[in-house]
């Protein structure tokens, strides 16, 4: 009982350095990526955008006007629906009177290309592309003037195949989008500067700068029309033809509002089972970053003080993580109040994560499928008692025929 007692409390204090390490380095890796530059190349080449849009997210209007409001000399701006039902149409539109001497243009439809909806949006707006350097923009983004510049700069270099950009979550009111905000600021953005400074491919889909001619070598949107995590393996794609990839050290806004809990829970739920696609001994090692899930499996393991202060202490350094990222990327701390709700957030993941271990299936913009390998995407199955109901129903339904057929004759 003491040996197993002991191993348990190795175990628990090697996972507890591990994860106070992991936070340290992706705090300074954070800092050192968005750090200011200076004499960098003026070099603005004319840059397509791509907002593939889907219904009104959150401040969507202010979002897309950030971008008719670039610090550029020459860009074009895509706007691609699918459905011509879709509200973000009138958004567009108002936009496009706002600013009639902007090169903008609304595509509206969409014509079958694959399982990934917003790579099918992608290739509906490629044909209306003028310039040799692409950008695919999420349209939950806000950006500043400067943003074209401080990223196209880094394509001066011909051997850069792709620039990314870091995110800071904002504008939270709601318990949801404040875990989403400190999950985005925290985790996510700590882990993506970290792998940047250990020379690991780490590419978010939200601002994605590329020369089309990096885009062509890897196949184009074809090439990623199956896939769910299109923007990762877009930049592992690129850097195996040959290319680099560069992170840019202007920051973007990714703005949630008022999302509640379970859309926070369900769009984490996708990002894990991504990664556990892509990079599972990372996946399988993200727990070890969970600190308020560690903190709580420390506290519970033991009756002595030093084990709820050990969890006490993992709260607060995982709070400080988050605020001062949070500080860095977007200038201001988070409210005292949604930061209480970090370890609450670390506790909701951890079973989300779980289940990202065990089950393959994701629910993505209407749609019910299975994820493989290389995040691959099948139509989900229908269920047995699905399938049972639906022969109910139809069996019910052709009796209902015949009865209306026989009191008719």
């Amino acid at each position: 009982m003491a040996f197993a007692l002991v191993n348990e409390n190795l175990i628990l204090g090697i996972a507890a350095i591990m994860g106070v390490a992991t936070t340290l380095v992706s705090l300074g890796s954070l800092y050192w990526v968005t750090r200011p530059r200076k004499n960098l190349p003026n070099h603005t080449p004319p840059v397509t955008i791509y907002k593939p849009l889907k219904g009104v997210d959150e401040g969507l209007e202010e979002n897309l006007r950030t971008f008719f409001c670039l610090d550029y000399p020459v860009y074009q701006l895509l706007f691609g629906v699918a459905d011509l039902n879709d509200p973000a149409i009138a958004v567009v539109e108002r936009l496009l009177l706002e600013y009639p001497r902007q090169d903008a243009k609304l595509v509206v439809g969409c014509p079958a290309f694959g399982l990934n909806p917003k790579v099918e949006n992608l290739a509906a707006m490629e044909r209306y592309r003028k310039h040799g350097v692409i950008l695919i923009s999420d349209s939950n983004v806000r950006v500043r003037p400067s943003y074209l510049r401080e990223t196209a700069c880094y394509l001066a270099d011909p051997g850069v195949g792709l620039v990314s950009n870091l995110f800071a979550g904002v504008g939270e009111e709601r318990a949801g989008a404040a875990m989403e905000n400190l999950a985005l600021n925290g985790f996510i953005s700590g882990g993506v500067a970290m792998a940047t400074v250990f020379r690991v491919t780490c590419v978010v889909g939200k601002s994605m700068m590329m020369p089309v001619q990096a885009l062509e070598a890897i196949g184009g949107f074809a090439a990623v029309r199956n896939l769910l995590a299109e923007d990762q393996v877009i930049g592992l794609k690129v850097r195996a033809a040959g290319y680099s990839v560069k992170l840019s050290h202007h920051v973007i806004e990714n703005v949630n509002s008022r999302r509640d809990l379970r859309w926070f829970l369900n769009r984490h739920s996708r990002w894990f089972k991504i990664r556990r696609r892509l990079a599972l001994p990372a996946f399988i090692l993200e727990p070890v970053a969970n600190l308020g899930s560690l903190g709580v499996v420390w506290a519970l393991s033991g009756d002595s003080g030093i084990a709820w202060g050990g969890m006490l202490l993992l709260f607060g350094l995982g709070m400080a993580r988050e605020a001062l990222q949070t500080k860095r990327l977007r200038g201001t701390f988070p409210k005292a109040k949604h930061l209480l709700l970090s370890p609450i957030k670390d506790l909701f993941l951890l079973p989300v994560w779980l289940d990202a271990l065990l089950n393959k299936r994701v629910f993505w913009r209407g749609h019910r499928l299975v994820i493989g390998r290389y995040t691959r995407l099948r139509r989900a199955p229908v269920g047995r008692s699905v399938r049972r109901r639906v022969r109910r129903v139809n069996r019910i339904r052709a009796r209902h025929t015949k009865s209306e057929q026989g009191s008719g004759s």
